[in-house]
């Protein structure tokens, strides 16, 4: 699985990039199918407190799942996301086997 990492207008460090390498390399335990994964990290000046903004891009076949994560540091943002992102893989793949299953009627 590849993992993309883009922070927007900013440089990270390498242990975050580490750290959500490693993260998100955990979600081919929920789905075996997923080719790849974007991040990309950014920091939202416009807010009072200058919330962490992390989008993640999913690759499955067929279907890709997008989500954000919103936090006060980049890792609690990465969090929010990895766990939507981990729930979302799981419904793709029961789709994928619930369309492969015989159904009752065709037996």
């Amino acid at each position: 699985m590849n993992i993309t990492l883009e922070p927007v207008n900013f440089n990270i460090s390498q242990e975050l990039n580490d750290h959500m390498r490693e993260m998100f390399n955990k979600l081919s335990k929920y789905n075996d199918q997923i080719v790849g994964v974007d991040l990309y990290l950014k920091s939202l000046q416009e807010t009072e407190n200058g919330d962490k903004l992390v989008e993640a891009k999913v690759f499955l076949p067929g279907n890709d799942v997008f989500v954000t994560g919103k936090g006060e540091s980049f890792i609690t943002a990465a969090q929010e996301c990895y766990d939507v992102a981990k729930r979302n893989v799981r419904k793709a793949k029961e789709k994928v086997k619930d369309r492969h299953e015989k159904r009752p009627d065709k037996l």
